[in-house]
C-alpha cells in the first residue's frame, strides 16, 4: 500500500510539474509593466524583448524566470530593485520597478564622462549616470535627481561620507533646506542653507556637537543684531562667529 501511494505521489507531482512547466493550461496571457509614464514602459518593454526573452505570452507561466526579468532590467543604470509577480489563474505577469535612491549630486570632478552626472546614493556608494538616465529615474521615482543638495567633497573617504551624511539626515529635523555641503575634511564641512527663511552659509567644522549647535545657531539668529547675518562659523559652538557679509 504504501509503494502504491509513493507511486501515486510521485506521478501526481510529475503531473502537476508537467501541467505548470510545459503544458498550455497555464500561459502567460499578459504582461504588466507598473509604471505610468510610457517612455519608460517602452524602455522596459524593448528590454525585455531582446532575444532571448524572458517572457513570452502563451509560453507556461510557470517557466517565467522572475530573476532573469531582475537581472536584465538592473542593467538599467537607473533602476535599483525590480518586483515580479504571476498570476497562474489570470495568466498575468506583473512588473514594477524602483529607482535608485540617490541623496545628493556629487561635483563635475567626480564625472570622468562629461555626459554623466555623478550622485551619491544612500547606500553611501557613487553611481554615475548618462543625463538622459537621470531624467527617466525622476519619472519613476518619487525624487528628482536634479533638485538634490550639491555635494564637494575632498575624498571618497567613508568616513567622510558618513559625517556629510550624518549632518545631511539631521538638518531637516530642524526645518533646514540643505541646498549644497563643501566638505575638503572631516573636520571642515560646510552648508549652504535655507533656514527660518533665510540663506545661510554655515561652517559647522566636524559633526560632533551637533545638538548643541543647532540650539547656538537658533539662539544667534533670534537677536536683532544678526538680523541680517548671511555667515555662521559653529566649529567651536561656545565661540560662534557671525558676519554680514
Amino acid at each position: 500500500m504504501k509503494r502504491l501511494i509513493s507511486i501515486a505521489a510521485i506521478a501526481l507531482l510529475a503531473g502537476l510539474a508537467y501541467l505548470l512547466g510545459w503544458s498550455n493550461f497555464f500561459p502567460v496571457k499578459s504582461i504588466e509593466i507598473a509604471e505610468g509614464d510610457q517612455s519608460i514602459v517602452k524602455e522596459l518593454t524593448a528590454k525585455l524583448s531582446q532575444a532571448p526573452a524572458p517572457i513570452i505570452i502563451g509560453e507556461p507561466i510557470a517557466r517565467v524566470d522572475k530573476r532573469e526579468i531582475t537581472t536584465r532590467l538592473r542593467t538599467l543604470i537607473w533602476v535599483e530593485d525590480v518586483q515580479v509577480q504571476r498570476s497562474f489563474f489570470s495568466g498575468k505577469v506583473s512588473i514594477s520597478v524602483e529607482p535608485r535612491s540617490a541623496i545628493a549630486q556629487l561635483d563635475a570632478r567626480w564625472s570622468a564622462n562629461p555626459s554623466e552626472l555623478g550622485f551619491l546614493g544612500s547606500d553611501l556608494e557613487f553611481f554615475f549616470v548618462p543625463e538622459s538616465e537621470v531624467a527617466k529615474a525622476a519619472k519613476s521615482g518619487d525624487a528628482d535627481w536634479l533638485s538634490l543638495p550639491n555635494l564637494s567633497l575632498g575624498s571618497s573617504e567613508r568616513s567622510l561620507i558618513e559625517d556629510v551624511v550624518v549632518l545631511m539626515a539631521a538638518l531637516p529635523g530642524i526645518g533646514a533646506e540643505i541646498n549644497s555641503v563643501t566638505a575638503p575634511n572631516r573636520d571642515s564641512i560646510k552648508t549652504l542653507i535655507r533656514y527660518k527663511e533665510r540663506e545661510l552659509d554655515v561652517s559647522w567644522g566636524s559633526v560632533k556637537e551637533l545638538e548643541l549647535k543647532f540650539e547656538v545657531m537658533a539662539r544667534l539668529l533670534e537677536l536683532k543684531a544678526n538680523r541680517n547675518v548671511k555667515r555662521v562659523d559653529l566649529s567651536a559652538p561656545l565661540a560662534p562667529i557671525v558676519s554680514n557679509n
